[in-house]
């Protein structure tokens, strides 16, 4: 659940951006690495103070980060393409509705991955 609440809010942002792609890519990414590393001071907090699985447990953190520049570098090609057959905004909406779902589904695909023993 928590993949889809942060995938919708990804894709919000993509869609709601004004100015360039590439300086909303740019935030987009420094979000998300924001984003993970208070998960990660999370995670040793946790470990230090007391154990128990969460979402994040048991994810590298390049690999996620890997993972999410590959999703915002494939919005912002997709947003680029569509501009070249419908206008800026609904190219833009496309983009943003297309990297919430990505993020959602790629999020739950990874965290099973990286879970199961």
């Amino acid at each position: 659940m928590i993949f889809w609440i942060a995938g919708a809010y990804f894709g919000w942002r993509w869609a709601s951006e004004t100015g360039p792609a590439w300086r909303h890519a740019l935030q987009l990414l420094f979000i998300m690495l924001a984003a993970m590393s208070a998960m990660h001071l999370v995670r040793w907090w946790r470990g230090r103070h007391r154990k128990g699985e969460g979402v994040f447990e048991g994810l590298p953190l390049h690999a996620l980060f890997l993972a999410k520049t590959a999703l915002v570098a494939s919005a912002l090609a997709a947003e680029y393409l569509l501009r070249c057959w419908i206008p800026a905004q609904p190219a833009r909406a496309v983009a943003g509705a297309g990297l919430g779902v990505a993020f959602a589904v790629i999020g739950v695909v990874l965290h099973r991955r990286h879970s199961t023993p």
